[in-house]
């Protein structure tokens, strides 16, 4: 196979960017219903379980380096500010103290702002950072410098930020159709306001980062959902080449979005180690991660929908202002608007407001859950009005092709999903939970689509010595999801072992291939066949071997549960028969992602029906039962992807009735930044949740996958806000669903 280089298109969260990558051919035979896979489709244990159970799993705050010294941050507490004096001696003259810096001091940047600022525009922003031989020491310094501040006004009110016209970004806009002579036509139009929160992403590994300099090689160990994005970022702000940078990820305590590159905490401590000679780490706490390492954005949604008698829609016009605080982009929350029904006339307008907060990040769907709440809440208005089944709304105005692209989906089960989910929560006799007692209750249903076709470039590796243990190299990391079992998975099913016996080496930029970011569902369908592909070479060169010692064709012989067979039955013997005699040598197989196919679009579909439950008394809702079928190509792992599935339900859980982020208007601080006052859902709040999939491979993708990481949450909240109308008889349109919210409505 030779190499080629070529320009393909990636879709990652909405943006869609070319690249040049490099790839071959990949000549791995599909799997079909003559030939089954044996491993894929078989719900498997992690092959990290073990490790991550006894304690010996090292995540990034666990490494201790010889002569590490500890770095802490100083913090604005002012929403926005000038430092005005700053004791820097006397910082340096705490005992243990290594090393401060300042604004004035010569640091590199990040992202193209400066890591330390005098002129803080938020409560949270860096001002100065010290490292010292232990966190006491680093602390107390950060007591000396004794800051003062000129405070000066601020704004942390979306609706008057766009009222101000403080944009991040320029507005955009989209529109197809005659918006307003298809709403003028309608025979059924509803208009409504939507409100989203802020969401904190409280990952149980918070940012962190341990840097060490040896010479002019750096290293550093991050809590990174992107190790090559970070060697990047590194690279860039010290002015080296990303060969003398290495990121290592070992194990991950979670991102959700936050943790693209190795962020700002890499830089500093990569800067502080540079300055002190010695190794630095550097681990927010709790506040520093909710006031500073980002949040999904806050929304505000102005919708019109209008449909015929019969429930055709025949427009669509949505006015949406996003509130990214201090940094963020414009995420895609006209995309359910724009994708998901058809309809001709669609028009969208998109305000990204910036405010004296925090920065936004990328949250599990950034964009795509908001808009879909807003979205699925007016349709089931707009059926109220029609006077039609909401599921039945939504089935006439399915659409089978991509209506932006103007292009087919690569596969769409949507209806499939329908028909599922709908069976499995008894949705045609929904009505009857309703009652007028104390306890009401209702149910509701929302739609869901993502992108998450993955894409190139991501390469991999397997070798297999004289013990016939496969060892599997990728280049990217496991941020918690299972991609490493999965690719164990991957690479048994073509060498014929079992996936705990393969190895797998990931979470380092020295490994042999490129890997994937971790996000926008992209990690597995990028990956995957790569691994494949390499197993494949792997398996071909052990049978070339087996071939010439055991005097039968290649083409005659298979590799399956630790031996080598003839499929005439005739010889089985262990695969160490072989391998044994390698010696020191090795097998090694390469793989690398090939392109999607042009001229479709690549994307996930699903269905989400949610049972609550309501006290009218007290106002508390509780989720009594979700049922979600989704439509994400080939499944590897069943029992990781249900695991997937519970963990976006239970954050979408968390969306719908308790998450919000509280902002003090006098002060502009945030008051709820930790955990004793900012409520995320934990294993107590999960329903019964009945999880199935489609499990359609794609028929024009390798190997079938698509992602499933942002699929689970996207409607889980819109269907809990359906839910809740249905049981009371009247619409909450500002999420969280809290026991004030549901009263008031209810007065």
């Amino acid at each position: 196979m030779s190499p080629r280089l070529i320009k393909t298109e990636a879709v990652v969260e909405g943006r869609v960017e070319e690249r040049w990558t490099l790839v071959e051919d990949d000549a791995t035979p599909e799997y079909d219903d003559a030939n089954p896979p044996a491993v894929i489709g078989t719900p498997t244990p992690r092959v990290t379980a073990r490790t991550r159970l006894d304690g010996s799993a090292r995540y990034t705050s666990d490494i201790k380096l010889p002569a590490q010294l500890e770095a802490a941050v100083l913090r604005s507490p002012h929403a926005n500010a000038k430092l005005t004096a700053i004791d820097v001696e006397a910082a340096r003259a705490v005992p243990g103290v290594r090393c401060v810096v300042t604004p004035d001091d010569d640091l590199p940047a990040y992202g193209g702002s400066a890591l330390l600022t005098a002129e803080p525009g938020y409560a949270g922003a860096a001002v100065a950072a010290v490292a010292a031989e232990s966190a006491e020491a680093a602390e107390a310094a950060l007591a000396a410098l004794a800051p003062q501040w000129e405070e000066l006004g601020f704004i942390i009110n979306m609706d008057v930020a766009a009222d101000a016209q403080h944009f991040i970004e320029d507005p955009t806009e989209y529109e197809r159709g005659d918006v307003d002579a298809a709403l003028e036509g309608a025979a059924h139009v509803v208009e409504a306001e939507y409100r989203v929160p802020a969401q904190l992403h409280n990952s149980m590994e918070p940012h962190c980062a341990v840097a060490e300099w040896r010479g002019e090689d750096l290293t550093v160990w991050s809590s990174t959902q992107a190790i090559y994005e970070g060697r990047a970022e590194l690279a860039r702000a010290f002015g080296i080449p990303a060969e003398r940078v290495r990121v290592i990820c070992e194990f991950m305590g979670g991102g959700f979005g936050s943790k693209f590159g190795v962020g700002p905490e890499g830089v500093l401590a990569a800067a502080l180690a540079k300055r002190s000679r010695h190794p630095v780490r550097l681990v927010y706490s709790r506040r520093e991660e909710n006031l500073t390492a980002g949040y999904r954005s806050e929304a505000r949604g102005e919708l019109r929908l209008g449909a015929d008698a019969d429930g055709t829609l025949r427009g669509i016009e949505a006015s949406v202002v996003m509130g990214l605080g201090s940094d963020g982009w414009t995420y895609p929350i006209l995309e359910p608007m724009k994708a998901v029904y058809k309809c001709d006339n669609v028009r969208g307008f998109v305000l990204p407001v910036a405010q004296n907060l925090g920065p936004t990040a990328a949250f599990r769907a950034p964009g795509v859950m908001e808009g879909t709440f807003m979205l699925e809440i007016a349709l089931d208005e707009l059926a109220d009005a029609v006077g039609m089944d909401p599921l039945e709304l939504r089935r006439i105005n399915y659409v089978e092709d991509d209506q932006q692209a103007g292009r087919p989906y690569s596969s769409k089960n949507l209806l499939d999903c329908y028909d599922r989910a709908a069976e499995l929560a008894g949705w045609p006799d929904r009505d009857g939970l309703r009652s007028e007692g104390r306890i009401r209750r209702g149910m509701g249903m929302a739609t869901q689509i993502w992108w998450g076709g993955g894409g190139p470039p991501a390469y991999a590796e397997v070798r297999v010595g004289r013990d016939a243990r496969p060892m599997l190299e990728i280049g990217m990391q496991d941020l918690g999801t299972g991609v490493t079992t999965a690719c164990a998975m991957i690479t048994a099913e073509r060498l014929g072992v079992s996936p705990q016996e393969v190895l797998v080496l990931a979470g380092d930029t020295t490994r042999a291939g490129h890997g994937p970011a971790s996000g926008g569902s992209m990690t597995l369908a990028s990956v995957a066949p790569a691994v494949r592909a390499a197993a494949h070479d792997s398996r071909a060169q052990l049978l070339d071997l087996a071939a010439d010692m055991f005097e039968i064709a290649a083409s005659d012989l298979t590799l399956e549960d630790g031996e080598i067979r003839s499929v005439d039955g005739t010889l089985r013997r262990p695969i160490t028969d072989l391998t044994g005699k390698l010696g020191n040598a090795w097998v090694t197989g390469r793989g690398s992602r090939s392109p999607n196919p042009d001229g479709m679009s690549v994307n996930t579909f699903g269905c989400q029906i949610a049972q609550v439950a309501v006290d009218t008394h007290t106002g508390v809702a509780r989720v009594e039962r979700i049922v979600a079928v989704h439509d994400i190509g080939r499944v590897v792992n069943p029992m990781g992807a249900r695991s997937q599935a519970m963990g976006g339900i239970l954050q979408g859980i968390g969306y719908a009735l308790m998450e919000e982020r509280v902002v003090d208007p006098t002060t502009g601080t945030v008051v709820n930044a930790g955990f004793e006052d900012y409520k995320v859902p934990t294993i107590a709040d999960l329903p019964e949740v009945v999880c199935e999939f489609v499990d359609r491979p794609d028929p024009n993708l390798a190997l079938g996958i698509k992602g499933l990481g942002e699929p689970p949450i996207i409607p889980t909240a819109g269907a809990i806000g359906n839910a809740l109308a249905h049981a009371l008889g009247v619409r909450l349109r500002e999420a969280p669903f809290t026991p004030r919210r549901i009263l008031e409505a209810l007065s």
